[in-house]
């Protein structure tokens, strides 16, 4: 059995999603100014129903590209993880907390993996 602070059976890797996702959550799902032009764009000067059924595809096209993003988080929190030292491990693991350095590295390494594209 496991004292406190002890995680079993956990990855690292797994460790630091849960302490980061809901930054990287905010960021992916950001609308930024081409998503509301999309959005608006997509509706137009429609009514009705075509207006609805226009707004719902702009809709699916931001949650896929929120979860693409997301799925680039993913891939960059697995790879800086990765790169944490000895002690770095032992306060995820006793605090559920990552280094304060780690959100600036997942940023560039999806910047690395968004040009790769």
């Amino acid at each position: 059995m496991s004292g406190p602070g002890q995680v079993p059976n956990v990855t690292d890797e797994r460790l630091c999603w849960p302490a980061v996702r809901e930054d990287l959550r905010k960021k992916a799902h950001t609308v930024g100014l081409f998503g509301w032009i999309t959005a608006l764009g997509a509706v137009g000067g429609r009514s009705g129903t075509a207006a609805r059924t226009a707004a719902g595809m702009a809709g699916d096209m931001r949650r896929d590209e929120a979860s693409g993003r997301m799925a680039d988080y993913a891939f960059a929190v697995d790879d800086a993880a990765g790169t944490l030292g000895a002690d770095e491990r032992r306060h995820l693991r006793a605090t559920g907390e990552v280094p304060a350095w780690f959100l600036a590295d997942v940023e560039r390494r999806v910047a690395e993996i968004r040009a790769a594209k």
